[in-house]
């Protein structure tokens, strides 16, 4: 059986304009009969379309999904791309909102923006703290987990022992790609007790937060940077 475009728009909630597209890109194929132009769609291009269009709800890129169509390609692991992407996005706006607050602040206490020193950082007096988020930056980025949780606090250890440690990394390390270097690391301008260190991996940046107690880990996040 075949349907008509028209028909299959509105089945599936979407334009001709939309499926044309979606042809010239390659993602989706259409039926021609005899000697009409007029595109048709099988039971089976009609379900390959309505995948289509869920991976686009899902914000997926029609790159992505033509990459998605090939042997051996990895739903979960576009997934994660994706949500790696957003969370990028957000972490970015939400650093560009946390400076505009700091700019209101200095403006309403009447301070001159312009001339206002930025919170000096004083990483020699948090050497050691320095020194053991490096060592756990580098033992993720080798994927030793084992070795990372040596620094750990007892409350992060039970929080989070080494099987889950492992397995939240997998799933934050999968959208990035192949490690490049260590960008920077750096100490918290106003806690002292809070380093970061920054990540290039091949696809994206990835900022590790480790907040200290006690000379140990006892609070780790982590979140992606565009690069």
């Amino acid at each position: 059986m075949l349907y008509d475009i028209n028909k299959v728009c509105n089945m599936l909630g979407t334009t001709s304009r939309a499926l044309r597209f979606y042809e010239e890109k390659g993602i989706i194929e259409s039926t021609k009969e005899g000697l009409s132009s007029r595109r048709k769609y099988t039971e089976a291009q009609v379900s390959e379309i309505h995948n289509v269009l869920v991976l686009r709800t899902l914000g997926l890129s029609v790159k992505a999904i033509k990459e998605l169509r090939k042997e051996n390609s990895d739903l979960r692991n576009a997934v994660l791309t994706r949500r790696a992407e957003i969370i990028s996005w957000i972490s970015e706006k939400s650093r560009e909102i946390e400076l505009l607050n700091e700019a209101l602040a200095v403006i309403d206490s009447g301070e001159d923006i312009f001339n206002r020193k930025a919170a000096e950082t004083s990483p020699e007096g948090n050497a050691l703290l320095i020194e053991i988020a490096n060592i756990c930056t580098k033992a993720i980025c080798d994927k030793d987990y084992k070795n990372a949780e040596c620094y750990f606090s007892k409350t992060l250890s039970d929080y989070m022992p080494e099987s889950a440690f492992s397995a939240m990394m997998k799933d934050t390390l999968a959208p990035v790609g192949n490690f490049v270097a260590i960008e920077t690391i750096t100490t918290d301008p106003n806690h002292a007790n809070i380093i970061y260190s920054f990540v290039r991996y091949e696809k994206m940046g990835l900022k590790f937060k480790f907040v200290f107690h006690n000379k140990k880990i006892d609070g780790l996040w982590t979140s992606y940077y565009r690069i």
